[in-house]
């Protein structure tokens, strides 16, 4: 059986860079079904599908949306990490290149679901070509009325791994040497400018609209039940066919290595990853 793409759909059949293709698969059907409920409702249909960030540690994207400081006066951020820049992963560049208005989309569904006008998505300073694509397809939006009044803002990094650390990443943002801050107060509670702020990696905001589309309890149901849904792995080094696939969680290192990759090149035994 096929794996499920959920961040990749339809990349293979048109041209998701452009409005008109990602239209032709659905796109943005999601955030006028969005818009139409309560940011509430956003809110827990992202915690009952139980989404884990995608950034690596796991945490449940409901959850952290409802530890945002409520009634502090200040606006509320929304922050994507795009500041990709572990050795060998190469996941979110992808996601960024062929399929950008899914993040758009993710992006204004989870602004709308927290109460957030303001959307900064820190691109990795080595991504010049993503943060074009990226350009292009938020051009297209605001020309299509698509924002809403949102305010989506693209930065770009000057090239520090550290800034890949979210604190350190709201350094960077306010114009600052991106060093990490002292914890608490978190994010949360006090993080752009000093006001609430939700962070997220690329690939767990592009999850989002398909959640709306295929709602909580479906999307639940692919992977894991710890984990649910898809992610895109960067397969680098000596294999066969080195790449980014997109599998569901739970996947094993041995199914990606060797069913997915084509086992180590040439043939030879798999000694260590």
């Amino acid at each position: 059986m096929a794996a499920p793409e959920l961040l990749m759909a339809g990349t293979k059949e048109h041209d998701l860079t452009r409005l008109d293709g990602y239209r032709a698969v659905g796109g943005y059907a999601a955030l006028a079904t969005a818009r139409a409920r309560e940011p509430q409702a956003i809110v827990d249909a992202i915690t009952t599908a139980n989404l884990r960030g995608r950034g690596g540690a796991g945490f449940p994207t409901g959850r952290k949306a409802s530890l945002l400081a409520k009634d502090t006066g200040k606006p509320v951020y929304l922050v994507v990490n795009a500041d990709e820049s572990e050795p060998g992963a190469f996941k979110d560049r992808d996601v960024m290149r062929f399929t950008p208005h899914r993040l758009i989309e993710g992006c204004l569904i989870t602004a709308h679901g927290i109460g957030s006008q303001s959307v900064f998505i820190y691109i990795r300073g080595e991504y010049l070509d993503e943060f074009e694509v990226m350009r292009a397809a938020l051009d297209e939006a605001r020309a299509a009325d698509l924002l809403d009044g949102v305010t989506i803002v693209l930065h770009r990094g000057a090239g520090a791994y550290i800034c890949g650390e979210e604190t350190a990443l709201l350094e960077s943002l306010e114009g600052r040497r991106g060093q990490p801050r002292p914890r608490p107060p978190f994010p949360p509670v006090q993080g752009l400018y000093d006001a609430p702020t939700q962070i997220n990696n690329v690939s767990t905001i592009a999850l989002v609209p398909k959640i709306i589309e295929l709602g909580p309890e479906e999307f639940a149901k692919i992977g894991p039940p710890s984990a649910p849904g898809t992610a895109v792995f960067s397969l680098s080094g000596n294999v066969a066919n080195p790449g980014n696939y997109e599998r569901p969680l739970g996947t094993t290192l041995r199914e990606l290595i060797y069913d997915v990759a084509g086992g180590v090149a040439g043939g030879r035994e798999l000694k260590a990853v």
